[in-house]
């Protein structure tokens, strides 16, 4: 089995090529497609073995690049099947990984290492002879003054984009295993486009010379990556970012990425680092925009715009699921990227523990001070069919669902913007974890992966996820902030949220529609915020998701009392929870 730190030691190998040769392996030919005949009869672990060996032949053989492509395309597909039957063994876990699960996806890893490996052979031996070719040319009389004109390598392209294709399914595992990349594996991805570039074969249509299910060119595909990471999917729960992942093809259509900067876009990648795409800042490595540098700029405002169209769209088709997915997005890209918030500096402010509640029912039920839904809105008052369907207190859930927080700011201040950061459960900030940007100066060492499992299960919170974010429980006067995560970042020694306040006002009830006769009138929880003015907001209602719309009759009840209402203008909508303004009839 190969380890990323093998896959590195033969990368970054000088040993010497051995010399072409153009003679065809008939006999090696026949041979490896007779194992690969055999292996649906086999095991899994069997097929692994086999394909292992079937690479390294390929890869140490000397043979004809054009044959090595040809047998490649073959084992790859067997190899593909393989992958995706070891995925199916933990791709729908909820929550950590197993050691087991663990296992299929260091089998998995290995097949892309092999991969990579062999196509890393064909991408050295095609750019000596093209270098080779270039300093022969160049010394022909007039062309050493004006350039010989090259063909570009279609061999050369294949090699790099099938390369691309495994480190972007290897990034794509380590998301889904909540871990974060080595830095080696951009160091690699970004020198690969860099070198496409240079050759003039980062936009050429390999779809004429081979099979491309995902895209049709090595600058599109090296898109698909950089979108992969700005998303910042593993802040999002396993099911969406499989989702998500499944849908990246078809948005990264919409990224508009260029070496010269066409607009003022602050989203680049520095092609010669071992860093993904990131937001220009004060505290960036480099300036993109000095010429010495060669980098990507990237422009998302067509993306917000594609679904923005979108979004119209699964409205006029009711699709409300895929619209809070799309408008997760949406607002996290513009959030993030294209309208960044001012939020306090958090190097300057004075630090707090607090305590951080997550999951609408658990928000509920301790804003309505512990009491259940069913008592909360005396139930026993209610005809059968006003009922709520369920209650919102649930004791195992309810304690996992307090997080141990420091916050940085004070709860009078006017900001709808803050930071907080998640403590481990003793309270304790981490002060033990080194920051690994510290290391490293020199050269790339690959990360050796946490053997603590616990590290693969899915973060507490989410991007969109709801909050509560309360400090001492004076019941008078609760410091009660409910709020939304826009961004979440789990590489830091104490994982950052970033989020936005909704409100510091806040009542627990239950909300149930009026007149239909299709759809439901059983009450569900709901929360009252108040007018704010330090945050200039009105008030307004959330609600549990794809239960109400706009314009809606409704009726609130707290105990015994209920009042009708009217939903106006829906604000926001997630997976988990809708807000509405409210007008009273």
């Amino acid at each position: 089995m190969i380890t990323l730190s093998m896959l590195q030691e033969h990368l970054d190998s000088t040993e010497p090529l051995p010399p072409l040769s153009n003679r065809s392996v008939n006999g090696q030919e026949r041979y490896l497609l007779k194992m690969l005949a055999t292996l649906p009869a086999l095991s899994q672990e069997q097929q692994t073995e086999h394909l292992e060996s079937l690479l390294t032949v390929l890869r140490e053989s000397n043979m004809d690049e054009q044959q090595r492509l040809k047998l490649m395309a073959t084992v790859i597909d067997a190899s593909d099947r393989l992958i995706a039957a070891f995925r199916q063994h933990y791709i729908y876990e909820t929550g950590a990984l197993s050691q087991d699960q663990m296992s299929y996806i260091a089998q998995m890893q290995s097949l892309h290492y092999l991969i990579i490996m062999v196509y890393d052979k064909v991408i050295r031996r095609e750019t000596q002879l093209s270098e080779a070719s270039l300093n022969q040319s160049s010394g022909k009389g007039w062309q050493r003054f004006f350039g010989a004109e090259t063909t570009p390598d279609s061999t050369l392209a294949i090699a790099i984009y099938q390369s691309l294709l495994r480190y972007q399914k290897l990034l794509a595992e380590e998301t889904l295993c909540y871990r974060k990349p080595s830095d080696y594996l951009w160091s690699k991805v970004n020198q690969l486009y860099y070198l496409a570039h240079q050759k003039k074969v980062a936009d050429m249509d390999l779809s004429l010379h081979t099979v491309t299910n995902q895209t049709n060119s090595i600058h599109q595909l090296y898109c698909q990556i950089c979108l992969h990471h700005l998303l910042n999917l593993r802040a999002m729960r396993r099911p969406n970012i499989l989702l998500v992942q499944r849908l990246l093809p078809d948005w990264a259509k919409h990224m508009v990425a260029t070496m010269e900067p066409a607009t003022e876009t602050k989203v680049f990648v520095d092609l010669h680092s071992s860093k993904p795409p990131s937001y220009l800042t004060v505290n960036s490595h480099i300036n993109p925009y000095e010429d010495r540098h060669d980098c990507l700029f990237i422009e998302l405002t067509p993306i917000i715009e594609y679904f923005e169209s979108r979004k119209k769209a699964f409205i006029d088709e009711g699709n409300t699921a895929e619209y809070s997915l799309l408008n997760a997005i949406s607002m996290t890209i513009s959030y993030r990227y294209l309208q960044p918030p001012p939020t306090l500096p958090t190097k300057y402010t004075s630090k707090q523990q607090a305590k951080l509640i997550t999951n609408f029912n658990d928000i509920h039920y301790h804003v309505g001070h512990s009491k259940t839904f069913a008592n909360l809105i005396a139930i026993k008052h209610l005809r059968e069919e006003d009922r709520p369907l369920y209650d919102t207190f649930d004791s195992e859930r309810s304690r996992s669902s307090v997080i141990n927080i420091e916050i940085f700011d004070d709860y009078e201040s006017s900001s709808a913007y803050r930071k907080l950061h998640l403590l481990p459960k003793n309270g304790k900030p981490n002060e033990k974890v080194a920051d690994k940007n510290i290391f490293n100066k020199e050269r790339l060492i690959v990360e050796k992966h946490d053997s603590d499992l616990s590290l693969t299960a899915p973060q507490p919170l989410h991007i969109m996820s709801l909050i509560l974010v309360y400090g001492s429980e004076n019941t008078e006067q609760p410091d009660w902030s409910i709020g939304v995560v826009r961004w979440f970042n789990v590489d830091t020694k104490n994982p950052e949220v970033e989020w936005q306040i909704l409100g510091h006002k806040i009542v627990a009830c239950g909300l149930r529609l009026e007149g239909s006769k299709t759809r439901s009138h059983h009450f569900v929880p709901v929360f009252i915020l108040g007018k704010d003015e330090q945050l200039q907001t009105t008030g307004t209602l959330i609600v549990p998701p794809f239960y109400f719309q706009a314009d809606d009759r409704v009726v609130m009840r707290i105990g015994n009392k209920q009042t009708t209402l009217r939903l106006g203008r829906r604000l926001m909508m997630t997976d988990k929870f809708s807000q509405y303004e409210v007008a009273q009839l």
